[in-house]
């Protein structure tokens, strides 16, 4: 089953083909699809966000499409979309002006189309360590994982391997395959009975 990701964000490809090898869903993108819509993401949620590029790409396709947006995640500054040097360097100066440290999550929204209908969930992500200092490796996609710490292991999200990263469990990962499940999967397999 085919599965349009409307993002551009490899990283996050990456991690949805990951959360998803063991199951009958194929993750697809725009850019193997060769289009590109341009989506305002104005919205005043994560949720809403996560609709308005559901609905966009599903509009574009007519392939059943998943969208995310995350709350933390802010690259409008000032009317100003940052690059990720340009990200890295304002949230440093931030976390750097309350002490250093502080402790963050991700609030991700997921809006599903399909002929069905839209699906919609809001997940409150694991607490992350954000620090002034940053890693000196690259990023996988995310700009802010070189500032990101796992409170447990006391790496930064970078510095990780992709097996260190698997076996974190983190909560959206369980989260985003139940809402997949639930709404895509068995969705499709009830059509297939009629």
């Amino acid at each position: 089953m085919k599965l349009l990701y409307a993002t551009s964000n490899d990283s996050k490809v990456y991690n949805m083909r990951r959360r998803l090898e063991n199951s009958p869903i194929e993750i697809i993108t725009p850019k193997e699809l060769g289009i590109k819509v341009n989506v305002i993401e104005d919205g005043k949620t994560a949720v809403e966000n996560a609709i308005k590029k559901a609905e966009a790409y599903y509009e574009e396709t007519k392939i059943p499409t998943i969208a995310g947006d995350s709350g933390l995640f802010v690259r409008r500054v000032n009317g100003k979309v940052l690059t990720d040097d340009e990200m890295i360097e304002y949230y440093t100066k931030l976390i750097e002006s309350i002490g250093g440290k502080t402790t963050g999550y991700y609030v991700t929204g997921l809006a599903l189309i399909t002929e069905q209908g839209l699906f919609t969930t809001e997940i409150s992500e694991d607490k992350f360590i954000l620090s002034s200092k940053i890693s000196n490796n690259n990023h996988r996609g995310n700009p802010l994982d070189v500032m990101a710490i796992d409170p447990v292991s006391q790496k930064f999200y970078t510095d990780m391997t992709d097996e260190d990263f698997k076996g974190l469990g983190h909560i959206f990962d369980k989260e985003c395959v139940k809402f997949l499940e639930k709404n895509f999967f068995d969705n499709n397999k009830k059509l297939q009975k009629i």
